[in-house]
């Protein structure tokens, strides 16, 4: 019998819908990785760890009303590891410590491209083999 690769669950916070739904299909459709859920906000982000707690967070740095940074002192002390989602091409402000890094959101034009370089970059920043 072969071995089952063990799946990466993932909860996207990320305010904007189409934003979600981008996320949504970039990373369900990279083998090994999972959406567990989606939020739009600090709250509904919270609900859906309480129902199914993920193994890992992406979080959108600019959220409307509660901060993205409270939000991820919350995740990192709960024992989730966080990493930052950007729109910006070329971020110049620095990456928190808390999180594990920051990573640009995908584009429909390029989705195939950023799919790989997506799977690349979270497993550099959780510490795990690209292969």
């Amino acid at each position: 019998m072969a071995d089952v690769l063990p799946v990466l669950q993932i909860l996207v916070v990320e305010d904007i819908a189409s934003m979600r739904e981008l996320m949504s299909q970039a990373l369900s459709g990279i083998p090994g990785f999972a959406i567990s859920g989606t939020a739009a906000n600090g709250w509904e982000a919270r609900l859906e760890i309480s129902k199914r707690r993920p193994d890992l967070i992406l979080l959108d740095e600019i959220l409307p009303g509660e901060s993205s940074v409270d939000l991820l002192e919350q995740f990192v002390s709960d024992g989730i590891p966080v990493i930052l989602l950007t729109g910006i091409s070329e971020p110049t402000h620095p990456v928190t410590p808390l999180a594990r890094g920051r990573i640009r959101k995908p584009s429909w034009n390029s989705l195939a491209q950023d799919q790989v370089l997506l799977r690349e970059q979270i497993l550099k920043m959780l510490g795990s083999p690209t292969k």
